[in-house]
């Protein structure tokens, strides 16, 4: 039950699930518990996510995985620089279903929004496996933060307008250990705004409940103060996929309010099956405006 939400697997309780994993295999492997790592000037080095992706398809997106599933993946683990790790899940027991994380060690220079990158001293990184280059996931996603979107499997239409919401965070729900706004609470935020958007173009309410990812992407850029707001813009679109699924589009920008940096950005594919209701609803779209709270 800790995994699911109202239809199926949850996005976030998935990742926190991942990153559980990945911490814990570090720990193994570098021969040092994770809240002991250390640079060479006795900073506290954080293991941050820097970039996420899931790749499943619209026939199996999250929802398809229910209550008493199993899931197994494989996994594996590289390092760079001894600076980034990266490495991907892969659902062994059905499919197709792949997560992959990069990670890069980070200390906090002057609290949660001033963070800067450190070599650890003290892990042993002889069992990880060295990467020959930088992981390729750098350069995505200094280029989705040039552009504005990682893209995806299906190009968004903006049928659904944009719009901007304010997001408070909450000190007790959206930090983590490290005083970090924890990366997996992010896709929540983002769940928020999307709610949002399809509330103003008065999507059908059982369709805007079965939405569920089967592609994401989500680029990390920076932390905030967990009693920071969050300025959250979001462009969606919508369309239909072999007379079957509805397929949504989603492209967020993520900027603290206190100083308006941008710290997150994201895009991501949701597919619900296809209904009378639905079909109507998408029949009647055209382009909307820009709104903001």
């Amino acid at each position: 039950m800790p995994h699911l939400g109202r239809i199926g697997l949850n996005e976030s309780a998935l990742l926190k699930s991942i990153g559980h994993d990945r911490w814990q295999m570090l720990a193994q492997m570098g021969g040092v518990r994770t809240h002991e790592i250390r640079d060479a000037f006795d900073n506290r080095l954080y293991a941050t996510y820097c970039f996420v992706e899931l790749a499943l398809s619209p026939e199996r997106p999250l929802s398809y995985y229910n209550e008493n599933d199993r899931l197994c993946f494989s996994r594996d683990l590289g390092h760079y620089g001894r600076i980034y790790l990266d490495g991907r899940y892969q659902l062994t027991n059905g499919g197709p279903f792949d997560v992959r994380c990069t990670n890069v060690f980070i200390y906090q220079l002057a609290g949660p929004q001033h963070l800067k990158m450190a070599q650890p001293e003290n892990c042993d990184f002889d069992p990880i496996l060295e990467l020959p280059s930088q992981p390729d996931s750098l350069d995505i996603c200094r280029a989705a933060k040039a552009e504005g979107t990682f893209q995806g499997p299906d190009s968004n239409p903006g049928n659904l307008g944009s719009r901007e919401v304010k997001y408070q965070l909450d000190p007790d729900r959206d930090a983590n250990g490290a005083g970090l706004i924890y990366f997996a609470n992010f896709v929540c935020f983002l769940d928020f705004t999307e709610r949002a958007l399809l509330n103003d173009v008065d999507a059908p309410s059982d369709l805007v409940d079965a939405r569920s990812t089967y592609w994401r992407r989500l680029g990390y850029f920076g932390n905030a103060q967990s009693t920071d707001q969050l300025q959250i813009m979001i462009q969606g679109g919508v369309r239909v996929l072999d007379n079957r699924f509805v397929s949504f589009a989603f492209d967020y920008w993520v900027s603290r309010a206190s100083d308006g940096k941008l710290i997150l950005v994201s895009s991501s594919r949701k597919s619900a099956e296809l209904n009378d209701a639905a079909q109507r609803w998408i029949n009647t779209l055209t382009k909307q405006p820009s709104r903001r709270i």
